[in-house]
């Protein structure tokens, strides 16, 4: 039995207390959360004890694991302490707001000996899996271009809370949606962004940070991709997905709805792939149990939670430069 701790009992918190509650061999032993009445809450629906403060929970030696659910500028010290402790981390993204933070949590969990898993459920949701299995098999060819795009609905201008404060969110939509795109981007095409060349914009003011925004990023595999983000479209505009053209096709993935794709001299045919079982929050959360278990490093690595937070960080600076940023195709965590 692995016990665990969620650090966090905002939204992104209950979702990882369900998702460990549909797991074999997991154990909810405790619930931080600087608002008591929160936490108590998350904590007697889990039957798990409520802690003030992460120090106090990860004092407790039933707790082999945390899920760090905090405010991405709260992500670095609250994963120091825990590694300090001797529990392993899954944080959620990004993985921090500076690359020093980053570089400081891997530092800290390497030199505790334990993990650190960054929460990209991107990665693992059924559709995306699918894909990168028909881009690795070859079935499109030789990937030449990649359209990426996530369109945030919002109707209403209610806040969004500590996501539109930059101070705890390191930014605007690029470091909430973005840091998804980015991820699994490099995670499909298995390459580093080499160049970055990016706008950012306002649009209704909803957020402090940037609420739009295309990035042309280069890889170097050669492959060219466009990340676009927006935040405040209608509804109905929402949509999240991701296009593949390659030499012998062009793959198609709609988050959420499925995937689909085109070759030469055929229709569109839709693709299908397994939909039972667990969701993508489940695999992800049972991902961090089972490298915890099989004594190995998680799919989502720390080094991988930096890389895609520096594409983000290398689209500000190109924003702010109105120039090309270079970046190296292996990025080397600080000793």
């Amino acid at each position: 039995m692995i016990g665990v701790g969620i650090v966090g009992a905002g939204g992104i918190g209950v979702v990882h207390a369900e998702s460990y509650g549909r797991l074999e061999g997991v154990k909810i032993v405790g619930i931080a959360d600087v608002d008591a009445g929160r936490g108590q809450k998350l904590a007697d629906q889990v039957g798990a004890r409520y802690y003030a403060t992460v120090s106090a929970l990860v004092a407790n030696a039933d707790v082999q694991a945390v899920s760090i659910c905090l405010p991405h500028a709260l992500h670095a010290e609250a994963t120091i302490a825990a590694a300090a402790a001797g529990k392993h981390v899954l944080c959620e993204k990004p993985i921090a707001t500076t690359l020093d933070d980053a570089d400081r949590m891997i530092r800290a969990c390497r030199d505790a000996g334990v993990k650190l898993m960054i929460g990209q459920t991107h990665r693992f949701r059924p559709e995306h899996l699918e894909a990168r299995r028909l881009l690795d098999e070859g079935t499109i060819g030789q990937v030449l271009f990649v359209n990426d795009l996530i369109w945030w609905a919002r109707e209403g201008d209610e806040s969004l809370q500590w996501r539109g404060e930059i101070a705890m969110n390191g930014g605007g939509i690029f470091m909430d949606n973005g840091v998804h795109a980015a991820d699994r981007l490099r995670w499909w095409l298995r390459s580093e962004v080499t160049s970055v060349t990016a706008r950012i914009g306002r649009g209704r003011g909803l957020i402090e940070g940037e609420e739009n925004g295309t990035a042309l990023l280069g890889f170097a595999n050669g492959a060219t991709a466009v990340l676009q983000q927006a935040l405040g479209t209608p509804a109905s505009a929402s949509c999240c997905y991701v296009e593949f053209v390659g030499t012998h096709g062009v793959v198609r993935v709609d988050t959420w709805q499925g995937l689909k794709i085109s070759l030469r001299g055929k229709p569109w045919e839709t693709v299908e792939y397994p939909k039972d079982g667990l969701g993508g929050f489940d695999l992800e959360l049972f991902e961090f149990v089972s490298a915890i278990r099989e004594n190995r490093e998680p799919a989502v690595t720390g080094e991988d939670g930096r890389a895609a937070f520096a594409i983000i960080g290398a689209i500000y600076e190109s924003a702010r430069k109105r120039t090309t940023v270079e970046l190296e195709p292996r990025l080397v965590v600080a000793s």
